[in-house]
């Protein structure tokens, strides 16, 4: 088994930083989760997304849509084979504010086509994700345009109002002997529509596949990548 970073950045991923290599080293046949905890210097939901879009995003865990600052912030990394083969790496994150957590999950997925990330527990839309590395050792993760992956019929590519793209940098603090990240989700309408921003410190804990949360599983089983 490999795992799904390593396939897509091929000969590549030697050059991430030493922290993340070992992060993102991970497979189904690991026999661990890694564990993430930390702190979010920065969340934020534009205001201008309308009322029922966050709504349903927030239902379906595939955005946080509240705003703060200094959010508890923590992450399950697991990894495990689907029904189609494909190697996959469920990513739960919690974010910890003070009404209430909020959950933002994906699956991503090693597909022939390339790497896919699912967003949210359905799962309803798809990112193609470009992964490749920085020149200090980093992560970096361009997508193309957001999709719908409908159950009938072609998939839909969302523009306008709906189009989101997303951009995330993770690195390593040598000085504060950590991780940090940044995420943004972008519209060309409305401009920044999410982000969030901070660091975190990452263990790995045995894992078998039945201590795999049933949260990583999607609802159902997304054939289409593309």
């Amino acid at each position: 088994m490999t795992a799904v970073y390593r396939t897509a950045l091929g000969g590549d991923f030697d050059n991430l930083h030493p922290n993340l290599q070992w992060r993102y080293s991970i497979d189904s046949a690991s026999g661990v989760a890694q564990m993430v905890s930390g702190i979010m210097d920065s969340v934020y939901c534009s205001p201008k997304l309308p009322g029922p879009v966050k709504s349903f995003h927030r239902r379906r865990h595939s955005l946080a849509i509240r705003s703060s600052r200094l959010v508890p912030f923590e992450q399950g990394n697991y990894c495990y084979r689907d029904e189609l083969g494909r190697e996959c790496l469920a990513v739960l994150r919690t974010f910890g504010f003070g009404p209430g957590d909020q959950y933002l999950n994906s699956v991503l997925v090693d597909d022939p086509t390339g790497l896919v990330d699912y967003f949210g527990d359905g799962p309803e839309y798809l990112y193609p994700i470009t992964p490749s590395v920085t020149v200090d050792g980093g992560l970096l993760l361009e997508t193309g345009p957001m999709r719908w992956t409908s159950t009938v019929g072609p998939n839909i590519g969302l523009r306008g109002l709906l189009e989101l793209s997303m951009r995330y940098r993770e690195w390593w603090q040598d000085d504060e002997d950590r991780f940090r990240c940044e995420a943004v989700v972008t519209n060309p309408i409305i401009g920044e529509v999410f982000h969030y921003r901070g660091w975190f410190t990452a263990v790995d804990r045995p894992c078998t596949i039945g201590d795999i949360p049933d949260e990583a599983w999607p609802l159902r089983l997304e054939r289409r990548t593309h």
